[in-house]
């Protein structure tokens, strides 16, 4: 029997839906190819602003329903400077989101089978508007994910080697820390207890022996669906972060109640080649450094990055 591989047992080819022009830019809406239950989400949408010939940039949004206009700043304003800034909305967020939830929610969910797909939809939605971008904007190609959205990145980044530099804010790995110490997985917590399925003395040991042989085991990202002890390991950004190839820039923010520090620390310490660096901000109001964001993740880019491809 073939091996199921997370995200990649769907294709990543892109057929274009519909685009329609504004006087800012472009929004683009792909076909999805991963098989999901929502119709909502059987179409990416996909902001684009062409600015220039330096390199194309995907950015992959944050969880919650009011983030949109805020991050959205980031894509238009990186085509300002000589790049083509793009954003695609996630599954299952603001016009993806399913009839009778928030946007966002449903990745709140406490069963880690589900989440498994939902994390594997997004990546999927990722692979195939990246490959759309190379269809229509110039490189080298580089990704950039805020909070939830640097999950994806990734995950993403360790499935295409193609990637030249990837930036990520307010972002971490390993969920033991999200799960028990972040603010906003308190709904999940409240589940765990309710239901008995998990508490966090059991997860404490199940990441500290298991995800640590699990870690340990692994020669390449393609990751076998079921292959792991529990499948949250099988959708952790830590998993992935070892085989990102490319040069990153993590900027962390010192008071965030959201992704918690030793999170931030350990997604730095896996990644191959990477940079902290510390915001003195909490998780929401790191928005407030936008500018000092933008233009550190540009210079990366150009100094660290080379504008070049890794390949």
């Amino acid at each position: 029997m073939e091996k199921e591989i997370f995200a990649k047992r769907y294709s990543d080819h892109p057929e274009i839906i519909e685009r329609l022009e504004t006087s800012k830019g472009s929004k683009i809406f792909l076909k999805s190819n991963y098989p999901g239950e929502y119709p909502e989400n059987g179409s990416i949408p996909l902001y684009l602003y062409e600015g220039g010939r330096k390199g194309t940039v995907l950015f992959f949004h944050g969880r919650g329903e009011k983030n949109l206009d805020y991050l959205r700043w980031f894509p238009e304003n990186l085509a300002k400077h000589g790049y083509s800034g793009a954003m695609m909305i996630l599954p299952f967020h603001f016009e993806r989101t399913p009839a009778g939830h928030k946007s966002g929610e449903l990745f709140l969910d406490p069963r880690t089978d589900v989440l498994r797909e939902r994390f594997e939809n997004a990546v999927v939605d990722g692979l195939t508007t990246l490959n759309y971008l190379k269809w229509e904007c110039p490189p080298p190609y580089f990704l950039m994910g805020y909070s939830f959205g640097g999950f994806i990145a990734v995950i993403t980044a360790a499935l295409e080697p193609s990637i030249s530099g990837l930036s990520l804010v307010v972002t971490g790995g390993n969920f033991y820390h999200i799960t028990w110490k972040s603010f906003v997985t308190g709904v999940m917590r409240v589940k765990y207890e309710e239901d008995g399925s998990c508490n966090r003395e059991k997860c404490r040991k199940l990441h500290e022996v298991d995800y640590r042989e699990f870690l340990n085991s692994l020669q390449k990202p393609e990751i076998e669906i079921g292959s792991a002890p529990i499948s949250c390991f099988e959708y952790d950004p830590l998993t992935y972060a070892k085989f990102v190839r490319c040069p990153t820039l993590l900027t962390g923010a010192l008071f965030d109640i959201f992704i918690p520090r030793p999170s931030t620390r350990e997604l730095a310490e896996m990644l191959p080649d990477a940079t902290l660096r510390w915001m003195p901000s909490g998780h929401l109001t790191s928005i407030l450094f936008k500018k000092t964001i933008l233009k550190g993740s540009i210079d990366f880019f150009e100094r660290k990055c080379k504008g070049k491809s890794v390949l």
